[in-house]
């Protein structure tokens, strides 16, 4: 298994978390559910690379690495998405 495939899946995988994560607060349920969709796509993809490479303990570092990138990432990427979209935070 190559470890930059497995550190990019990461990467993008917790990109799509932390935007799905931010979007369950906001105030447009389209961008939830594209966010949703995106996410739950990387997140079956990354674990099935993960499997078969059988989980190998060599892969932690990488997918580690990626995903705490990618949640910083995320955050930045997310952020400018609600500003362009006019998602705000639900007020209940």
């Amino acid at each position: 298994m190559d470890y930059l495939f497995i550190f990019s899946l990461a990467l993008i995988q917790n990109i799509s978390f932390t935007i799905v994560s931010r979007s369950r607060n906001r105030n447009n349920m389209r961008y939830h559910a594209i966010a949703s969709v995106f996410s739950n796509g990387i997140w079956f993809l990354t674990f099935r690379e993960l499997v078969k490479a059988d989980m190998s303990f060599a892969l932690f570092v990488p997918y580690t690495i990626g995903t705490v990138i990618g949640s910083l990432f995320g955050a930045a990427v997310s952020m400018k998405i609600e500003k362009w979209l006019g998602a705000f935070a639900d007020s209940h």
